[in-house]
């Protein structure tokens, strides 16, 4: 589809949106949930949204029939619905195990009799979280990750290192681990992490309703925790395991910052660093691919290995799109384009990383730092969890604020002159955007005196170009080439101003730019398309299950207004594309 013609699609949707609002009020799902058998462990991401308990199975007797409509939800990813590639999304994170041993194991690992009942306590995109309940009134969590969550045994393996680390090492808050098996080959069928429960309430249940007092406090609390964080980097990057898990490839863990040789020995004796469990290593077929996963020994190895295992995967295994893809511009789905970027990517990766080395060293970071992993109790964080896939990687590209303090929209520190002659809607917004401002300028202040080193990350001279390059550069073709072809652009626009010796390696034409703005404005139109949707389905099509019904209208509604104004060859594409969202008969 030609970019005028992708254009129209979307004028045309945006337009019957505005005109569709009661759509977006949420009514009950109405179409039935597929159903799905189960899937082996080895079957074959983005984190999605958490949820209270959903299912509670009380479980006195001493064996359960393993179709049981009600173990089966245990199994189930059951906290929303998709409104396109359900059915893989869905086998993407169906995990079966053995429930009874599940519970024998836990009353095991905590001293009890028996286990009572065990409850779904929270599902994301890659793990299921229960909360195992035992006869004498004790409890513990149980983390079970789904197929899509990483690579078997690295990502249990250091999920479980990096958490020992940071709470007996860094002494930063973090539940404790009761029992953990990294194989699948267990009485449970699966690998699983026991741990206690955190103490205190889930931040993300809380946060809107503390007054910016308390919420200041925490901020503080955010920045002891990235103190800790920082004050240990190592001499290699990679994933942290434990040495007895003797992991092929792994270094000892050997601290480079300053710390007592005590410490650096305990640590270099305890725990290792081997393979990243980044997914992006592992996606698809690259999990048996042979590319370098680390450890890698300095940023601009690193940086290079990110373009290559790129580069390997597409040549031999990316297979070109349908042409008529409605929301995608033609070099999205030409390998060649996507190459020849990547060619570019690797002949300046190294200059990217070529930094003062204390900004690029590997530090441990945690890179999802939302309200829902904070547990607080009377403004202190008592526990940070969920820290799987957290590596040591170049300090550039981990340390980003926390999204509860960070803020891109505009700075407004004061109320306007004619604040008082806006209505109530107008002035909510503006006290909101004043605290939003006001609570990141402080905790740049508060980074400023207590993190100088994360102050000069952030304050780095065109920081963000080289970061996007490398971030960008690691899954064009399942995501996006328009913005990683925009990262490259700049950097050619910005390299002297990087302070980078020499001229750029690659030039692009005027010809290049012309279509690369053509392709830009089809791509920020999708963007807007699904901003001003962000409330009822998000990018990937999922929604909640209150709100299936209505979000599965409303795409059926766009889908009849776009036929009826659309003729020939651009009508068959569109209806071709859009024929999940054909009305029920």
């Amino acid at each position: 589809m030609t970019a005028d013609a992708r254009r129209s699609v979307l004028t045309t949707l945006l337009r019957l949106k505005t005109h569709t609002a009661f759509l977006l009020q949420p009514r009950r799902p109405v179409l039935p949930a597929p159903t799905l058998q189960p899937f082996p462990a080895s079957e074959t991401g983005r984190r999605f949204r958490k949820l209270l308990p959903v299912r509670t199975l009380f479980t006195c007797q001493e064996k359960m029939a393993a179709d049981d409509p009600d173990i089966e939800q245990l199994f189930r990813y059951t906290s929303g619905r998709w409104l396109w590639d359900e059915e893989q999304q869905l086998q993407d994170r169906y995990k079966a195990f053995n429930v009874t041993q599940l519970q024998t194991l836990a009353a095991q690992a905590i001293g009890s009799d028996g286990c009572v009942s065990i409850t779904k306590l929270a599902e994301g995109g890659f793990n299921k979280v229960f909360r195992l309940q035992m006869s004498d009134g004790k409890s513990l969590l149980a983390r079970i990750p789904n197929p899509n969550a990483g690579p078997a045994f690295y990502t249990t393996a250091s999920e479980v290192a990096t958490m020992e680390f940071v709470r007996d090492i860094l002494q930063v808050p973090v539940p404790r681990i009761l029992g953990w098996s990294a194989s699948s080959q267990n009485e449970v069928g699966s690998e699983y992490i026991f741990m206690e429960e955190a103490a205190g309430k889930q931040l993300a249940t809380q946060w809107d309703d503390l007054t910016p007092d308390s919420k200041l406090a925490i901020m503080r609390e955010i920045v002891a925790i990235e103190t800790k964080l920082l004050s240990v980097s190592f001499s290699h990057y990679g994933s942290l395991y434990f040495s007895s898990d003797k992991v092929d490839g792994a270094v000892p863990a050997q601290i480079t910052s300053d710390a007592p040789i005590e410490l650096k020995e305990r640590v270099s004796k305890r725990f290792t660093i081997g393979p990243t469990v980044e997914r992006d290593f592992w996606k698809k077929e690259r999990g048996t691919m042979d590319i370098s996963r680390g450890p890698w020994s300095s940023a601009k190895e690193y940086a290079s290995s990110v373009g290559w295992r790129e580069v390997d995967w597409i040549t031999k295994y990316a297979v070109p799109k349908p042409s008529d893809d409605i929301l995608s511009c033609t070099s999205q789905n030409e390998p060649r384009a996507h190459l020849n970027l990547l060619e570019k990517y690797l002949g300046i990766a190294p200059s990217l990383m070529d930094i003062d080395p204390l900004l690029s060293r590997p530090t441990l970071w945690h890179s999802d730092l939302h309200s829902s992993n904070f547990f607080v109790d009377n403004n202190r964080i008592t526990a940070v969890i969920d820290w799987q896939g957290s590596w040591a990687g170049p300090l550039l590209l981990q340390a980003q604020p926390s999204p509860l303090v960070d803020y891109q929209g505009s700075i407004l520190l004061k109320r306007p002159a004619n604040f008082d002659d806006l209505d109530s809607e107008q002035q909510v917004q503006i006290k909101r955007q004043i605290f939003k401002s006001t609570l990141f300028q402080l905790y740049l202040m508060e980074t400023e005196r207590r993190n100088p080193l994360l102050a000069k990350v952030f304050h780095l001279n065109h920081g963000k170009t080289r970061r996007l390059a490398v971030e960008l550069a690691g899954n064009t073709w399942d995501d996006e080439i328009v913005p990683f072809r925009e990262a490259l652009i700049n950097v050619e626009k910005h390299w002297q101003e990087m302070g980078i010796q020499g001229n750029c390696p690659y030039h692009f034409t005027e010809e290049e730019l012309k279509g690369h703005a053509a392709d830009a404005e089809g791509w920020n139109e999708v963007q807007d398309f699904f901003d001003s949707i962000e409330g009822l389905v998000k990018r990937d099509g999922w929604t909640h299950l209150e709100t299936f019904d209505a979000a599965f209208d409303f795409f059926s509604n766009l889908r009849k207004l776009g036929l009826k104004s659309m003729k020939g060859q651009e009508r068959d594409i569109f209806d071709k594309q859009t024929s999940w969202a054909r009305g029920q008969s």
